[in-house]
């Protein structure tokens, strides 16, 4: 009874039984009392019907009586002593009167002449009685009997008779007392009462008994009493009204068996309730007791305690319910730690790289599920047909698993994979060679379980049992669940050693690439550093392999890398290391060196070895290498550094000429340290418009007017001054940054032709040089007429100057954009003409309008008879193909001369004018028209 359910129940069960033994209790009841009120009333009828016949035949005996006395009387004879004394028991008085007479009284007091009517008269004229009742001297009235002596004579004398109450209704001590009789008048007068000290409302009860009402109660002295009563009808005899007689019983009286019954059926219901509650507790019992044993085996699941049992041993649903659980906890049980070992697994898949602590867990959870005295997983290898690792623990033993390498035969145990399902061997059957010594000591039985991998066997369980010990088909699939995680072990570790190679080796090359290069290279700096020795590291970089790319295609740039690769490793020894750091860079660690001799051989040997020429696409290609060496620990101790000095050495062998090899100097780490320095400088010198133009004058040699404008870009360092182009263009080009200093170069020159137009200042064609980036990068044209259209200039005030080199890598593009530039109206030159790679079939299809022939001509014609020459063959070959000619570096008169004599069309040079600012530049343009006029 310590549960809610248990006192809900019980409750009910009480609950159930009283309720209807209390209904029952109370219609009974009820039933009994209505009948036994009925019964007293019916009794009481006759009690009162008794006691009215009883009262009538007294007052006929009176009657008769005074009759005889009246006859006697009449006949002259006057009552005796005798008679007297015998009429004191029916009269209390009697006496001798008529209406006016003197009474003459003949027993106890003389009583007078009654208030009768002419009715009564005229029926006492027939000779009967008549019966009047009279207020007495008390509470009760009296009863007066009148009977004439002799109803013919005219005297009309009569005896009038009071009737002793004791004769007429009977002695008190001669009533029941319980029952109480009462006589009542038609008007309600009470006549007489058995029990006095009984007040009632005799005429009130008498008119519902006359009416017939079922009410027929009443109370006295709060007493509720039950009535019954019988009309008595006296005028036919004595010519009066009727009485009524009323008989009362209280209702206590009546309802006594009611009592006893009530006690008895409450003894009856109590002992009823009684037995149910005990039936009840019973049941309750034996009902929550189990469930009490259920809701304690839930929560010990509750708590993973898979270890408890419900002890329940009925054979009802209670008993099958009980083991239905305790097979259920035992599943759970199973399940739950299958699932916690199957977990570990995974944690150790997603966490580890080595997979071991798998083997060892989900071995110690099948010795846990079966009775194997030996559990084993035996793992093939995947990269080696033949090898496998077994992993095994012995009996009893829960720690890690041990392992061992053993050698299986691949026909026999791809047997295996037909037989998913698992099967059992014989202890002395061939296969069980692959166990372990241990194993064949513990059991002569085994059972086999293949783990299968996407299709493929991978592994398979082994375990020892004894001859009689089977494996339950839930513990089976247990044993499978464990196989497939077992496999997905496998499999992710040999996915995870894939990704790893794969994220750690060149796809093309099959070389290491940059990031275990680093590694490798940062654990042979630490072991030479700490053993005393020397390394080198090579840094290679291939020549003119992006021509091979854009010419071949990226598939024949592939092939070509690979055979670097290959003959790269050909080249050294089997314990030094090359890598692919990507693209066509690829660099060699030399470990432990004896010099720099071997250091050189090997260096010589790359580069001999990549000068040979390379058949890709059916075609031979021909390319080189450049090579940057530094030494550890002379040149660095870190990977870092060593790999950025060899990068810097690589680029001065590229510097140099290509196709050769340059040791690391502390002096190349210096210039590269000014570049960055530089660099930096750069490109806070464009956010604060550092850049600003001069101009260096272009005269015709025929009118000695200003004609044209070379615009050339200065740098005003807030620390050094104005810097020349040579200081800073090259890293600018390097970097990018030229892209971005051209494009302003081109603006700010259309805003200053802009600006002396409006100062009123023939201002003469302004020629800008526009570096190959900018061609590559091809919004070249949009650049030209956005300036053009926001200065308002026109586009013949604008010249672009290109080299020759652009013509070689780009030809195809750089026509077309160079003609499109041209059908604006933009000038186009080629400058520095006769230093690059000339060619007449260029020079004829090119849309150029003039060939400014490089100073270094112009510099030594006058010494050097080949330079004269040159500049000579240039001036005529442009007039042949009607282009104009611009000599630069004219510094002396005898140079001008010269250049005058061959009809050079314009000059620029020292000779005329330094670049001047654009002030200085507008004085020296009028001057020269000054002079000119």
């Amino acid at each position: 009874m310590r549960g809610k359910v248990a006192r809900r129940i019980f409750a009910l069960f009480v609950l159930s039984a009283f309720l209807p033994a209390l209904a029952l209790a109370v219609l009974a009841l009820s039933q009994a009392r209505s009948v036994l009120i009925d019964q007293s009333r019916l009794q009481l009828t006759k009690d009162s019907q008794t006691y009215a016949l009883n009262t009538y035949e007294r007052l006929l005996l009176a009657q008769e009586t005074l009759q005889r006395i009246a006859l006697n009387l009449r006949d002259g004879q006057l009552p005796g002593r005798q008679v007297i004394q015998t009429l004191e028991r029916l009269y209390s008085g009697l006496t001798l009167t008529g209406p006016g007479a003197q009474p003459v009284p003949l027993l106890g007091t003389a009583l007078s002449w009654p208030q009768v009517g002419d009715a009564a008269r005229a029926h006492l004229a027939t000779g009967e009685a008549v019966l009047v009742v009279e207020p007495g001297p008390g509470a009760t009235p009296r009863v007066l009997l009148v009977q004439m002596v002799d109803a013919s004579r005219s005297d009309r004398f009569a005896l009038v008779a009071e009737l002793n109450p004791t004769q007429l209704w009977g002695a008190l001590d001669s009533f029941s007392s319980t029952v109480g009789l009462c006589a009542l008048t038609q008007s309600g007068a009470k006549l007489f009462c058995s029990q006095p000290d009984r007040r009632v409302d005799s005429a009130g009860l008498a008119g519902k008994i006359a009416d017939g009402s079922h009410d027929q109660t009443t109370a006295i002295r709060s007493e509720a009493m039950i009535a019954g009563q019988w009309q008595l009808f006296l005028k036919p005899k004595f010519f009066t009204s009727y009485w009524t007689v009323i008989a009362l019983e209280p209702t206590s009286v009546a309802l006594a068996p009611v009592d006893a019954f009530t006690r008895v059926l409450v003894g009856v219901i109590v002992l009823a309730l009684l037995l149910v509650a005990l039936l009840s507790v019973s049941q309750i019992r034996r009902t929550m007791g189990p469930l009490e044993k259920l809701i304690a085996g839930t929560r010990c699941l509750a708590i993973e305690d898979f270890s408890h049992r419900v002890a329940i041993t009925s054979s009802d649903e209670f008993g099958e319910l009980a083991s239905s659980f305790n097979d259920m906890a035992s599943r759970l049980g199973r399940q739950l730690g299958t699932l916690k070992a199957l977990s570990s697994i995974d944690q150790v898949i997603l966490s580890k790289l080595d997979i071991d602590p798998v083997f060892g867990l989900a071995l110690a959870r099948i010795q846990e599920l079966t009775p194997a005295g030996f559990a084993g997983i035996i793992a093939l290898e995947a990269a080696t047909a033949g090898e496998a690792r077994i992993y095994w623990l012995g009996g009893g033993q829960r720690g890690g698993a041990e392992m061992s390498r053993i050698r299986v035969v691949p026909e026999e145990v791809r047997k295996f994979a037909d037989r998913p399902e698992g099967f059992y061997l014989d202890g002395k059957d061939d296969l069980t060679r692959y166990l372990p010594p241990a194993a064949g000591q513990v059991r002569q039985r085994f059972f086999l379980l293949p783990i299968m991998d996407r299709g493929s066997l991978c592994a398979f369980t082994c375990l020892g049992l004894a001859e009689h010990e089977v494996l339950a088909d839930d513990v089976l699939v247990h044993l499978r669940e464990l196989g497939d995680r077992v496999g997905v072990a496998l499999s992710a570790a040999a996915r995870d050693e894939q990704l790893i190679y794969q994220a750690r080796h060149d796809d093309l090359t099959g070389l290491p690439n940059r990031v275990l290069f680093k590694e490798r290279l940062s654990r042979e700096i630490a072991f030479a550093l700490r053993e005393g020795h020397s390394l080198a590291l090579l840094f290679i970089d291939l020549d003119r392999f992006k021509r091979v790319n854009d010419s071949l295609g990226h598939t024949a740039g592939d092939e070509l890398l690979e055979q670097t690769a290959q003959r790269i490793r050909r080249c050294i020894r089997e314990s030094d290391i090359v890598a692919r750091l990507g693209g066509d860079e690829f660099a060699i660690v030399l470990p432990s060196i004896s010099g720099i001799r071997s250091v050189t051989t090997v260096a010589e040997h790359v580069v001999r070895s990549l000068s040979d020429p390379f058949l890709v696409g059916n075609q031979e290609s021909y390319v080189s290498a450049s090579i940057g060496i530094a030494i550890c620990p002379v040149d660095g101790r870190d990977s870092e550094e060593l790999l950025r000095k060899a990068d810097t050495a690589m680029y001065r062998a590229k510097d140099a000429g290509r196709g050769r090899f340059v040791y690391f100097e502390e002096r190349m780490n210096a210039e590269a340290v000014e570049k960055m320095a530089l660099e930096r400088e750069l490109r806070q010198a464009l956010l604060r418009n550092e850049f600003v133009l001069h101009f260096q004058p272009q005269v015709d040699l025929r009118t000695l007017r200003v004609s044209g404008a070379e615009a050339l870009l200065r740098w005003n360092h807030p620390t050094r001054g104005l810097l020349s182009p040579g200081l800073f263009i090259g890293v600018a080009e390097e970097t990018g940054l030229i892209e971005e200093i051209g494009r302003r170069v081109i603006v700010d020159a259309c805003l200053q032709h802009a600006a002396w137009r409006a100062t009123g200042i023939e201002a003469p064609r302004i020629s800008v040089n526009v570096s190959g980036r900018q061609f590559r990068r091809g919004d070249l044209l949009q650049v030209i007429e956005s300036a053009l259209r926001a200065t308002a200039t026109p586009p013949s005030a604008l010249e672009i100057e290109v080299t020759e080199s652009l013509f070689m890598d780009e030809s195809a593009h750089a026509v077309a954009t160079l003609d499109r530039l041209r059908k604006m109206g933009v000038a186009v030159a080629i400058d520095d003409f006769g230093t690059g790679y000339s060619s007449m079939s260029y020079l004829k299809r090119l849309p150029v309008d003039i060939l400014k022939i490089d100073k270094s001509f112009i510099t030594d014609m006058t010494e050097d008879l080949d330079a004269r020459v040159i500049a000579e063959a240039i001036i005529n070959l442009a007039h042949t193909l009607r282009k104009s000619v611009v000599a630069e570096g004219v510094e002396t008169e005898e140079q001008l001369n010269l250049l005058r004599t061959w009809q050079c069309d314009t000059v620029q040079g020292y000779y005329f004018s330094l670049p001047l600012p654009p002030e200085q530049f507008a004085e020296f343009v009028q001057q020269r028209e000054s002079a000119a006029v």
